[in-house]
Order: structure tokens, then C-alpha cells, then sequence
């Protein structure tokens, strides 16, 4: 759970990393290398974390499929007391189908929302265009819907103003 915080990853790319993929770099960097699946694409993230290091060089972990990965994510959520309620979708057995309604926030916590919440945590402190790189998203606009920002017409210049008043 906590690699994908610090990874930004889809899941069948998290589940299929293998301890090979890791390179010790300068300045106690770790670079983790990632083909991904999905894009196809070859992509590196840096982890500086001592704890997220301590866990893959260490304690390499290892699922078997994301329907694990989740279950294992709402259990570690529910211990954790993610237990607001909240209003979302959840699949249910009768119809088999999503549907909306007020759940604990636990129990709709997926693999996915880790790749989402690194996105959110790093805007605004990472430059947009790594971001995206990172989470192999091609559009700014598709990446600030992602994220839940609202794209309006004076991000750029605010964006701006921003870098050049710091």
C-alpha cells in the first residue's frame, strides 16, 4: 500500500514489481524502474522515503491479484479508522452491479486510489509535466480532472504569477 503512495503506479504494474526493477542510486536515492503496462511505456521514480526503501530492499512484498491488493487495503484502512461515511459506489451481489450509497470510507478504498492520492499529493509541489510522467498521463487537462481540479481558464497565469512571486 504504501509503495503505491510513493509510486504513483496502476496496480497490475505494482503487483508485477519484481526486486530486480530496483537500483541504488546517489544520495541514498532509490530509482525503481517500471515498464507500464497499460502505456507501454519505460518509466523510473526516485524513493527517498527510508521506510518505503526499508520495506522493498528488505521486505520485498508480494500479491498474487489486485482483488487481494484491495481486500488487504480496506483491511489496513479499517484498522487505520477510515471509517467516515461517505457517499460512493460499491458492487453489490444483487444486481450485480455498482451502486450508490452511504459506506465507510474504508470499505471503498481501492488499489486506484493510491496511484490518485499520489497524484493529488504531489501537485502543486512536483511540476505538472513529472507528474504526468509519472503516472503516464499524456493531457494536462486529463490530469487535472484526475486529481479533481477543476481546469479554469487562468491556471496558467496563476501558475505563473505563482513561480515568479516565489
Amino acid at each position: 500500500m504504501l509503495i503505491g503512495l510513493y509510486t504513483g503506479q496502476r496496480v497490475a504494474d505494482l503487483l508485477s514489481l519484481k526486486p530486480d526493477q530496483l537500483r541504488e542510486g546517489p544520495k541514498d536515492i532509490l530509482y525503481i524502474d517500471f515498464l507500464q503496462q497499460k502505456t507501454g511505456r519505460a518509466e523510473t521514480v526516485g524513493i527517498l522515503d527510508p521506510l518505503i526503501k526499508k520495506i522493498l530492499l528488505e521486505e520485498f512484498p508480494s500479491y498474487s491479484y489486485p482483488q487481494l491488493f484491495n481486500l488487504h487495503i480496506k483491511q489496513i484502512c479499517k484498522l487505520g479508522g477510515i471509517t467516515k461515511r461517505v457517499t460512493g459506489y460499491k458492487m453489490h451481489a444483487k444486481p450485480r452491479r455498482k451502486l450508490k450509497g452511504l459506506f465507510k470510507k474504508y470499505e471503498l478504498i481501492i488499489a486506484h486510489d493510491l496511484r490518485r492520492s499520489f497524484a493529488t499529493n504531489y501537485y502543486s509541489k512536483v511540476e505538472t509535466p513529472i507528474l504526468m510522467r509519472i503516472t503516464g498521463h499524456k493531457k494536462e487537462t486529463t490530469f487535472l480532472e484526475y486529481i479533481g481540479e477543476n481546469f479554469k481558464q487562468d491556471h496558467y497565469a496563476d501558475l505563473f504569477i505563482q513561480r515568479i512571486s516565489s
